[in-house]
């Protein structure tokens, strides 16, 4: 009778371990080289916007030098500014192309910085998925509220130098760069290239964009 008791626990201990396991391989496979890339910046940025030793406003412009330069270190913006100016990078001279950049760079850090980088402080990031299509892949993550509140954010990367770099972000299906190219195509269309660095520059003076950093 003991025996039979015994090989019933076995038994038992063997349907459990099975069920955990198939359990762990329904499991979305999210531990992968590329999530581990996102997790680790926006770690780095969560870090510096949590300091204690970075708060308050004499620490602010600190603050944001240190993650403007995480920012432009992991984002590639000449990809970025290529994409979104589309067809018209082609156009503009090499001198006109960096030009371009750096101020692109700035204004995306303004909206990467208002739209993802504030809400690290008091938001949970949850990794869903990541997918791989060549050089090319996504990472999906999830940022909940305090009311567990959901928004999804998508982080475009590709290879650069062997190491991921991101090109975009997707929040709630809209992609960054794909605003900002339909915003500039606009403009180049209904005035002109010209006209559409003129207005960069212009919100540069105004709003002191990069500054901080260039200070630094």
């Amino acid at each position: 009778m003991g025996a039979q008791e015994g090989l019933g626990a076995g038994r038992g201990v063997m349907a459990v371990a099975i069920a955990l396991l198939w359990l762990v391989l329904a499991l979305p496979a999210v531990a992968g080289e590329m999530t581990d890339r996102v997790r680790g910046e926006l770690d780095q940025v969560a870090a510096v916007v949590k300091d204690p030793t970075l708060q308050g406003p004499t620490k602010e412009a600190e603050r944001k030098a240190r993650v403007r330069h995480l920012i432009l270190g992991w984002f590639d913006v000449k990809e970025m500014a290529r994409r979104s100016l589309a067809g018209h990078w082609a156009k503009q001279s090499e001198p006109e192309r960096k030009e371009f950049s750096e101020m692109f760079g700035d204004l995306f850090v303004e909206s990467y910085t208002r739209l993802v980088v504030d809400h690290l402080g008091d938001q949970r990031v949850v990794y869903l998925s990541e997918a791989a299509d060549g050089q090319a892949a996504t990472v999906r993550t999830k940022f909940l509220s305090k009311r567990d509140e959901p928004t999804f954010v998508d982080f475009s990367l590709f290879l650069r130098d062997g190491l991921w770099a991101a090109y975009d972000v997707v929040i709630d299906d809209v992609s960054i760069v794909g605003t900002y190219r339909t915003q500039f195509g606009k403009i180049i269309r209904t005035q002109s290239y010209e006209a559409l660095v003129k207005k960069m520059r212009l919100k540069h003076e105004a709003e002191g964009l990069g500054s901080a950093a260039k200070g630094r």
